[in-house]
């Protein structure tokens, strides 16, 4: 048997430890927490396989799929974007403003449209800069750079282009690898 307080041998029988006097616990203890450990273990391991079996796609995300996605997961802010769908859903958002300044310019009556519209996807926005940022292994603190002029966008920018980075805190990596 071996003291659980100082590592020393201890002869069967003896109710103390000969180095330190701790009290000797018995062998079944020792035993029930290895299997704790055991059973502590196989739980992670199965959390881990059911994470990655029902984790995010693990293929480029396509245009379609980034703007439904971008109106669905307004909400979630802690989990990853991968570059596909960030790109897709920024596109998508560049076209409609396009197409509202096109009307706005054209028409002249639209112009509580480009109001509502900017109300309508700033929590999405915010959301998926977030994911994005996460996705690289940065907090969404992290768009807070966004308040320096000029600079702050740049980094933001240089930010949201890099390559998903390996699982960490906010998930497994969306594209799988």
């Amino acid at each position: 048997m071996i003291c659980s307080h100082c590592g020393t041998n201890i002869q069967e029988g003896d109710k103390f430890c000969s180095n330190c006097g701790a009290p000797v616990e018995p062998q079944q203890t020792y035993q029930t927490s290895q299997q704790s450990q055991q059973q502590t273990y196989q739980q992670y391991q199965s959390y881990t396989q059911y994470s990655q079996n029902y984790a995010e796609p693990s293929t480029p995300v396509g245009f379609v799929d980034a703007i439904k996605m971008f109106f669905t997961k307004y909400t979630d802010f802690n989990t990853r974007s991968g570059r596909s769908e960030y790109w897709f859903a920024i596109l998508f958002l560049i076209l409609v403003n396009m197409a509202l300044s096109f009307l706005i310019h054209e028409f002249g009556i639209f112009g509580w449209l480009s109001g509502l519209w900017s109300m309508i996807i700033l929590i999405p926005s915010i959301s998926l800069s977030v994911r994005r940022l996460h996705d690289i292994g940065k907090s969404g603190v992290y768009l807070l750079w966004g308040l320096l002029p000029l600079v702050g966008y740049i980094i933001i920018l240089v930010q949201c282009c890099k390559e998903s980075a390996p699982a960490n805190q906010w998930g497994p990596n969306p594209n799988g690898n």
